[in-house]
This record gives C-alpha cells, sequence and structure tokens, in this order.
C-alpha cells in the first residue's frame, strides 16, 4: 500500500475501512482537509439541498394536560 487512497474501483466498506485505518494521523487529518473544502465549495454554490422538513405528527402537536 502507498498511503494514498485514489482508487477508483469500487471496494467494501470493510476493505476501505482497513485502507484507511492503516493510513497515518496526517494522511488522515490531509483527506478530512479536502472533504471539509469540497463541503464549503458545495454549500456556497447552493448545490446543496437542504433537507426537506418532515410533518408533525399529531402526537408532537397535542397539548399535553396535566
Amino acid at each position: 500500500m502507498n498511503g494514498k487512497v485514489t482508487s477508483k474501483l469500487p471496494m467494501s466498506k470493510r476493505e476501505l475501512r482497513k485502507r484507511l485505518a492503516a493510513l497515518s494521523f496526517s494522511d488522515k487529518v490531509k483527506i478530512l482537509e479536502k472533504l471539509r473544502d469540497r463541503s464549503l465549495v458545495l454549500a456556497a454554490s447552493g448545490l446543496r439541498r437542504r433537507p426537506a422538513k418532515e410533518p408533525q405528527r399529531q402526537s408532537e402537536t397535542r397539548d399535553v394536560k396535566d
């Protein structure tokens, strides 16, 4: 293993976890920084959609009487 997670081949979650666990702390931090940067770009571009609010159930809207 060369210490990088750059393969485009699909892998199982277990394989991915093993590869990530084998990385050094600094390599993991680099990956997190890239993910954060990508998240910020998506948020700024408006491409990220906010989840629709779920309608309240009747049990959540009733007044509770003591």
